[in-house]
């Protein structure tokens, strides 16, 4: 039924004529399944003064259906047992389920009904903007949570990568019911659908049921516009009364579907992933700096990015950053350590095997990689890639990708730029 040629044991794919994907992995040990109807309808995809859309709506897509109000759908999800969500990100959206297996069938029942007969009820529009309008004024009132919403927007300023995920609050008071039918006719339509599936399951009945359940869904959206942009060097600040000051960071760095991916998953661990981190020990623990510092890797589909956390006081601001810098300009130099290396294999490794067993965790994998390399890689896939890191490999990496710039650095706190940043910045 499916073409599985090249395809690991247990890995599945299958393409329906109206241009649905199927992807799956099986795990007959489990006695669970996590399903997930991945699209591109997202931030990028809203008008420019609709900001917050994409987010509203995937709160209405539960609101109701033709069939069954807002109550009846919970009502339905409960009796089976089925956990049920959405998220929004800056690129794709994703409805997903999670069940015992002998439920499958009748829980994919619903989430037709969520896709495809969805009413977005006026009555419920004005309480889920309610909770949205609460979540962005969370974001304001916690600086930890705004850094990297202004850092972002530098960072991918020119492009709709730069926008707010929950829009602001006079956007989100402006969005209309029909707003909401005009997002979901333009951009649910079945050349739009991923769908990915984990646990057990027999494959020939999945694609058997989704091809019955959405097999005739018709329709096409637009092709998504590529988001690519041309980061530089820059410094904002939000001005902030208060005994905090904090950092965010971000320079361009290899993306999720670059040969050097897994080089930048080691560099960004040894940096600022974990209590040994080079960060950790130089800023937290000798000097004292900050009460919190991190590193970690973000992208999207065309642009990936080296990000770093740092919550400091006023006062200790400028050496903090300068130390950071300095540590990013070692590494540049220098790369990693053997024992580095070796340390941080050990732990990447166990992360994903931790993190990466369960259903919903797979589930959402496979979806990434085929997303990003039109593969499905297994977690002995990612293993192999840790693997293979080489020191060498690292300092590479580095050539291409320089930690410090181009460097884009927000600020939330007391300090003014001079206080800031002073000569610290390369090309400032």
């Amino acid at each position: 039924m499916s073409n599985q040629q090249g395809l690991p044991p247990n890995y599945f794919y299958h393409k329906l004529p109206n241009g649905i994907e199927l992807i799956g992995q099986r795990m007959p040990s489990l006695s669970s399944i996590s399903f997930g109807f991945q699209l591109d309808a997202a931030v990028v995809h809203e008008p420019e003064e609709q900001q917050g859309l994409a987010h509203l709506f995937e709160y209405m897509l539960f609101q109701g259906t033709k069939t069954r109000d807002a109550r009846a759908l919970n009502e339905a999800f409960e009796s089976l047992g089925a956990r049920k969500g959405a998220s929004t990100s800056l690129e794709t959206a994703m409805v997903w389920g999670q069940i015992v297996n002998t439920k499958f069938d009748a829980t994919l029942d619903l989430f037709r009904d969520i896709l495809l007969t969805p009413t977005f009820p006026r009555d419920e529009l004005d309480q889920m903007r309610n909770l949205i309008l609460q979540e962005i004024r969370r974001r304001d009132d916690e600086p930890m949570s705004k850094i990297f919403e202004l850092v972002r927007a530098d960072f991918y300023k020119g492009t709709a990568l730069s926008r707010l995920v929950l829009g602001t609050d006079e956007s989100v008071r402006q969005l209309k019911q029909q707003d909401l039918r005009n997002f979901w006719q333009a951009r649910y339509h079945p050349n739009n659908i991923l769908f990915s599936i984990a646990g057990k399951f027999e494959w020939d009945q999945v694609v058997e049921k989704i091809g019955h359940l959405f097999g005739d869904w018709q329709g096409e959206a637009a092709a998504s516009a590529e988001q690519t942009p041309n980061p530089q060097t820059s410094v904002s600040l939000e001005f902030r009364e208060g005994k905090q000051e904090h950092i965010g960071l971000m320079v361009p760095f290899p993306n999720y579907n670059d040969p050097d991916y897994y080089a930048a998953m080691v560099i960004a661990e040894v940096l600022g992933g974990s209590m040994a981190s080079r960060l950790f020990v130089e800023v937290r623990e000798k000097r004292g700096l900050v009460y919190s510092v991190s590193a970690g890797l973000a992208g999207n589909k065309h642009i990936g990015a080296l990000r770093i956390y740092a919550g400091t006081t006023p006062e200790q601001a400028h050496e903090c950053l300068e130390v950071i810098i300095n540590e990013l300009h070692k590494l540049e130099r220098e790369g990693i350590t053997a024992d580095e290396l070796d340390r941080t294999k050990v732990q990447l490794k166990s992360e994903h095997v931790m993190h990466g067993e369960g259903s919903a965790s797979r589930m959402s994998a496979i979806i990434r990689s085929w997303w990003y390399e039109r593969q499905l890689k297994t977690i002995q896939d990612v293993k192999d890639g840790i693997d293979a890191v080489t020191q060498e490999q690292v300092l590479r990496v580095l050539k291409r990708y320089s930690p410090v710039q181009p460097m884009t650095i927000a600020a939330i706190g007391p300090l003014s730029k001079e206080e800031l940043v002073g000569t610290t910045l390369p090309n400032s």
